[in-house]
């Protein structure tokens, strides 16, 4: 190999062994080339040089003297929690909503941040992250490091640099966030840790949720996972033994939980090509009449999910991955939400002329559709 010379020595902290050695069995584990692995570290692939000690000054942890106090199920909670703080161990917070999970961990990071040891706490979504900080600023008084795709790199270079100096000590941060080059991380914590949105299925895949697991392995330092429901993979775990819990049962200050109803479609019958029973209608109506704001919520896009011929009972599906092809009637095509594939709805028939579609299944725009024929007065998004 021609060897190329080095041209200058950046003034950068180097990367800790142990980051070393967990980008190497990322690599492995998730099979990856070592330097793909090492890329999800630095920052447009290059290692950001320190700035002037003025450009962390936003950042500096000067925590505020909260008067939050903790109830006797929230204190329990964190004194389990802060047990076995000082190696490697996972502890799953379990609590119903609204229960102050929150405000448990931020008092076992707080312990940790005044030991001079740095935080990292994972969010499932960006979207949370503008909400969550304001939560954060009210309770610790300074500003957190928000990383994730949408913020500036200007922004990025300097939390980059701040937390592999050791300048910043809280990160909070979607995925990526994970491959930070910490100086001296104390505590990971995982919210929403059942939430499907820490796999990546992109580019490099990986579940953040198992690699944060893994860091704080390599790191030796405590990892805390909160859910209100816990995945399986980690219900296992606990069932096993590897991980400790402790549960929140109460709400907090004993808050109410909001009113639920199922409808049973037994009982009330959906009329021919409608999908919003009788009852559903009473229920808005009751609704609108207080000036309430309605939400109809489906996890399907498009018009219809599966659309069939009713003379030769073939399915649209895609030729790539094959499933069906949603229906998408404000665009007037027929849609793959996996690859992208797209196809008109004209069809020959193996029968004859043409195929007769029959539109099986709703989505949102069938909904939104209906919703608008029942409440042609509102306003409808």
């Amino acid at each position: 190999f021609k060897l190329k010379n080095v041209l200058s020595k950046l003034n950068v902290t180097p990367l800790k062994k142990n980051t070393i050695k967990f980008l190497n069995w990322f690599s492995e584990y998730n099979i990856i080339p070592k330097g793909m692995a090492l890329k999800l570290v630095l920052l447009s692939n290059n290692a950001v040089e320190n700035f002037s000690k003025d450009a962390y000054k936003n950042f500096e942890p000067n925590i505020k003297d909260n008067s939050i106090k903790l109830s006797e199920e929230q204190n329990k909670s964190l004194k389990k929690m802060n047990k076995f703080n000082q190696k490697f161990r996972v502890h799953v917070l379990q609590g119903t909503t609204g229960s102050g999970k929150t405000m448990v961990y931020f008092e076992a990071l707080k312990k940790i941040i005044i030991k001079g040891f740095q935080g990292l706490i994972l969010l499932p979504e960006i979207g949370l992250t503008g909400q969550f900080e304001k939560k954060f600023i009210e309770y610790f008084g300074f500003i957190p490091a928000i990383w994730h795709s949408g913020i500036s790199k200007r922004k990025k270079e300097i939390i980059w640099s701040g937390v592999s100096n050791g300048e910043i000590k809280v990160v909070i941060g979607a995925r990526s966030s994970l491959f930070l080059p910490f100086k001296k991380l104390g505590l990971i914590v995982v919210d929403e840790e059942h939430d499907q949105s820490f796999k990546q299925d992109e580019g490099v895949t990986y579940n953040a949720r198992d690699m944060a697991i893994s860091r704080a392995s390599f790191e030796n330092i405590p990892i805390n996972l909160i859910t209100a429901v816990p995945s399986i993979e980690t219900y296992e775990n606990i069932k096993k033994g590897k991980y400790s819990i402790s549960r929140l049962k109460q709400r907090y200050q004993n808050a109410s939980l909001p009113n639920y109803e199922i409808i049973d479609l037994n009982e009330t019958k959906l009329e021919k090509q409608s999908w919003l029973s009788q009852k559903i209608i009473e229920k808005v109506n009751f609704h609108l009449n207080k000036n309430d704001q309605v939400l109809f919520f489906l996890n399907r896009r498009g018009f219809s999910p599966h659309v069939i011929c009713n003379k030769c009972f073939r399915s649209f599906t895609c030729p790539n991955c094959s499933i069906n092809l949603v229906y998408h009637k404000n665009k007037n095509n027929l849609l793959c939400h996996y690859c992208g594939f797209k196809s008109s709805l004209k069809r020959t028939c193996i029968k004859d002329a043409d195929c007769e579609f029959i539109f099986s299944g709703p989505g949102v725009e069938r909904i939104s559709e209906e919703v608008k024929k029942n409440f042609p007065s509102k306003k409808i998004e």
